[in-house]
C-alpha cells in the first residue's frame, strides 16, 4: 500500500510528552527575541571553511545535487514519500557534504549525520524531572569538547546524547509547518540543551529545513535571532557553508569556548584544562580540578556564570574561575574585586580577562535597535568554603552569613563567610536608583521590586542589601533542614520566583510577609528555636525602615525635603543591630538546653503548634523580647560586646568554625520574555 504523510501528523511528536515544562523552562531564558530582515547574515557566515571555488568542484561531482535544475536531489513535497520517510533524503545531502570536504575526520567518525527523529535524547535538569527531545537530524562530534551521554550501571550506551552533538537539524514538510513562534520554542529546547551538556558553549545555532527552505536559529547569551527562510536549492552555496560551518572540526566555528579542554577515555571525559592570561598578560595553563563545573545552571541568556574548580600548575593550590557575561553598560566585575584587595569576607582576585568575547560578534553584521551586547568577563580567584547551602548545622549556617553580612570595608575580618559575587555590584554613594531588572527577582527588597512602578524611587541602598541577605535565610529555611536536608519548595517562595507576577504583585506578598511574622509551623519543627527567633527579628527590624522608605518614595525629592538621608547617615547602627541578631542566635545555638519547645502558647506562626525536635523543655526568651533586648544596644559601647562575636566594624579574630561557606550564587535569569509577533 502506497502510504502518505497524514495531515493530521503529530506536530509535536519530535518533543517529550511534558512539552508545557519544557516550554516554560526556556520561555523564561530567551529574552527579547529578534527576527532579522534579511538574508544578509545567514550569506555572511563560514565563508572561511571553503573558498567558492572548492563548493563549484563539489556541485558539479556531487550526485545529491543537479546544476541543471538546481536543485539538490530532496523531494518537492514529503508529502508524496512512501512510508513518510523524508528525514533520509537530507541525512543523504548532508552527509556527503562532510564527506566531500571533511575528508578524513568524516570517514573515522569525527562528525557523522544521524537520524534522531525516532531516539529520546535525555535531558539534563536541576531537579528530578525527566524530559527528552527529538531532533530530527544531528550532526554527531568527537573531539575535545565532546563525550558520550552518561549512562547508568547496566544501561546500554546510547550512540548519540547532547554531550555528543554539533548541531541540531529539525525537518518540516511545508504543508505542515509549524507557526514561528512555536519553531522558536522547539528549537530553544535543543539549544538549551547543548548549552547544558557542553558547558564550554559560547552560542549555538540550529538549522530548520523544509523540501525548499532553511532557517538559522542564533542563541547566545543576548538571547536569539533568527533569519527570514532562504531556498537553498538557489543558493547552494550558502547552504554548504552554514553545513561545514556548523559541523567544523574547528570547535571555536561550532560556538565552543575551545580554551576550556578534555582528555577522553573511552568516549568520555577523563581530565581536562583551562587556558587564560596571567597578571603578566601571558597565556597560563590551570589544570581542572574537576571535569565538570562546580556551578552552572545552564541558562541561555543573562550573566550565565559557571564557576570551574582549578588547581595552580606550580604550586597546585586550588582556584576557582569565573567565567560570566556581563551587560555591555555594566562595569566589569574585576573592578570591584581589585578595590576589594584585601578586604575580609569578600574573595580576593589572583587575574582576570574582562573582555574575552562578546555576543555581538557573534550575530554577524545587522544589529537591530535594542540589541543589548554581553560581554564575558573570566577572573581566577582564591577558593574558599561550599556554597552556603552545603551547610551541615544551623550554627555553620549562621555563622557564614553572619560573616557575609560583615563582609564590608573597614569590617570584622570574618571568613565564616565569604561574598564571592560582585558581578552586578555598585558603587556606594553613587545615588543609583534602584533598578528591579536587576539581580535575582527572589532576594529582591520591596524598595527595589516597587522601583519600575514608584514615581520617585530611592537609590539602592544598604537596606535592600540587608532585606536581600533575610530573604536568602528564609529561601534556606523554608527549603532546608537545619542539618541541610533539603525539603520540598515552599509555596510562598514559589510565588516570590514567578514571574507570572508583576513587581507590584511581588513587593505586596514580600510587604505582608514582613510584617505578619510569619513562619510556617514546620518550619518551626526543623529549626531550632534560636534560628527561629533571629529571622523573627530580622524581619520585625526591617519592617518599619522598608515602610518608611516607601512612604517617603511616593513624595517628591523637593517635598521629602532630605529626610531619606537618615537610611544611609545610621547605615553602621543597621549593620549592627543585624550582626547582633546573629551573635545572639550563635550564642543560643551553643546551649541546647535553652531552646524553646513548641506548644500552642508561644507558636510564632499564629497556627497550632507541634513539639519541637529539640528534647528540652526549657523555654528560651521569646523573639519580639529578642528583638526588645536591642533596641537601645546602639548606645552600647563597644567592650560590651561579647569578646568571641565582634561588632562589624571591629577588629578582632573572628570564632572558630568549621568549613567555611559562601553564599548562594546569583540566578542570571533577568525579566520575562515577551511573546515574539
Amino acid at each position: 500500500m502506497r502510504t502518505r504523510s497524514s495531515e493530521k501528523r503529530d506536530k509535536t511528536v519530535s518533543l517529550d510528552p511534558k512539552f508545557d515544562e519544557q516550554k516554560q523552562l526556556v520561555l523564561s531564558e530567551l529574552g527579547g527575541v529578534i527576527s532579522l530582515d534579511d538574508e544578509t547574515v545567514i550569506r555572511s557566515l563560514y565563508h572561511h571553511v571553503a573558498p567558492e571555488s572548492a563548493i563549484d568542484t563539489f556541485l558539479k561531482k556531487s550526485r545529491f545535487y543537479s546544476l541543471t535544475q538546481h536543485r539538490w536531489k530532496l523531494p518537492r513535497s514529503c508529502a508524496k514519500l512512501l512510508n513518510n520517510d523524508f528525514h533520509t533524503p537530507f541525512l543523504n545531502v548532508l552527509s556527503s557534504i562532510l564527506k566531500h570536504f571533511w575528508g578524513d575526520s568524516a570517514a573515522q567518525g569525527t562528525r557523522e549525520v544521524i537520524d534522531t527523529h525516532s531516539t529520546d535524547l535525555q535531558h539534563c535538569e536541576a531537579d528530578s524531572v525527566i524530559h527528552h527531545s527529538r531532533p530530527s537530524l544531528v550532526i554527531k562530534a568527537q573531539g575535545p569538547s565532546f563525550q558520550l551521554p552518561y549512562t547508568k550501571p547496566g544501561e546500554t550506551q546510547p550512540k548519540v546524547g547532547y554531550s555528543s552533538i554539533a548541531l541540531c537539524i529539525e525537518i518540516q514538510a511545508e504543508k505542515d509547518e509549524i507557526p514561528i513562534f512555536d519553531q522558536l520554542v522547539r528549537v530553544a529546547i535543543y539549544a538549551r540543551q547543548l548549552f547544558i551538556h557542553q558547558p564550554n558553549r559560547l552560542f549555538a545555532r540550529i538549522l530548520v529545513l523544509s523540501e525548499q527552505h532553511v532557517r538559522l536559529f542564533h542563541f547566545d547569551r543576548s538571547g536569539v535571532q533568527y533569519t527570514p527562510l532562504l531556498n537553498f536549492h538557489n543558493n547552494p552555496h550558502t547552504f554548504v557553508r552554514l553545513v561545514l560551518g556548523l559541523s567544523s572540526p574547528n570547535e571555536s566555528d561550532i560556538g565552543l569556548d575551545d580554551s576550556i579542554q578534555w582528555a577522553t577515555q573511552d568516549g568520555r571525559k577523563v581530565s581536562g584544562t583551562l587556558r587564560t592570561r596571567d597578571a603578566n598578560n601571558e597565556y597560563i595553563i590551570y589544570p581542572l580540578a574537576t571535569i565538570q563545573p562546580f556551578f552552572f545552571n545552564g541558562n541561555i541568556r543573562g550573566r550565565s556564570t559557571i564557576c570551574w574548580s582549578v588547581r595552580d600548575p606550580i604550586t597546585n593550590e586550588k582556584l576557582v574561575v569565573k567565567d560570566s557575561w556581563r551587560s555591555e553598560e555594566r562595569l566589569s566585575e574585576h573592578v570591584f574585586l581589585q578595590d576589594a584587595v584585601g578586604v575580609s569576607g569578600v574573595v580576593q582576585m589572583v587575574t582576570c580577562e574582562p573582555d574575552r568575547c562578546d555576543t555581538k560578534s557573534m550575530r554577524g553584521d545587522a544589529l537591530p535597535a535594542g540589541f543589548r551586547n554581553r560581554i564575558q568577563t573570566r577572573i581566577v580567584m582564591k577558593a574558599y568554603g561550599k556554597s552556603i547551602k552545603k551547610y551541615t548545622s544551623a550554627k555553620q549556617l549562621f555563622c557564614a552569613l553572619r560573616d557575609a553580612i560583615a563582609g564590608k570595608p573597614d569590617a570584622e575580618p570574618g571568613n565564616r563567610g565569604v561574598l564571592i559575587d560582585l558581578d552586578i555590584a555598585m558603587r556606594r554613594n553613587l545615588n543609583k536608583l534602584a533598578d528591579c531588572q536587576m539581580g535575582t527577582r527572589l532576594y529582591q527588597s520591596v524598595a527595589v521590586l516597587k522601583s519600575c512602578i514608584t514615581a520617585h524611587p530611592f537609590p539602592h541602598d544598604h537596606l535592600d542589601d540587608l532585606e536581600a541577605f533575610l530573604y536568602v535565610l528564609v529561601h534556606i529555611m523554608w527549603t532546608y533542614d537545619s542539618d541541610g536536608v533539603a525539603h520540598p519548595d515552599h509555596e510562598m517562595l514559589s510565588n516570590w520566583d514567578g514571574y507570572s507576577h508583576d513587581c507590584f504583585v511581588l513587593a505586596t506578598l514580600k510587604g505582608g510577609y514582613l510584617t505578619s511574622d510569619y513562619v510556617p509551623i514546620e518550619i518551626q519543627e526543623r529549626w531550632p528555636s534560636p534560628c527561629v527567633d533571629l529571622i523573627v527579628a530580622f524581619n520585625t527590624f526591617i519592617d518599619p525602615l522598608m515602610r518608611k522608605k516607601m512612604m517617603l518614595a511616593q513624595l517628591p525629592p523637593a517635598v521629602r525635603n532630605g529626610r531619606e538621608n537618615v537610611f544611609t547617615t545610621n547605615a553602621i547602627q543597621h549593620y549592627t543591630h543585624i550582626l547582633q541578631f546573629f551573635d545572639t542566635a550563635i550564642e543560643a545555638l551553643d546551649r541546647p538546653d535553652t531552646w524553646r519547645v513548641l506548644d500552642s502558647s508561644n507558636d510564632l506562626s499564629d497556627k497550632s503548634a507541634s513539639p519541637c525536635t529539640s528534647t528540652s523543655q526549657a523555654v528560651a526568651e521569646p523573639a519580639s523580647n529578642l528583638l526588645e533586648s536591642h533596641r537601645s544596644s546602639l548606645k552600647r559601647a563597644s567592650d560590651n560586646y561579647p569578646d568571641d562575636q565582634p561588632l562589624a566594624k571591629r577588629s578582632n579574630p573572628p570564632r572558630s568554625s568549621s568549613t567555611p561557606l559562601v553564599p548562594l550564587p546569583r540566578s542570571t535569569r533577568e525579566s520575562p520574555v515577551p511573546s515574539p509577533t
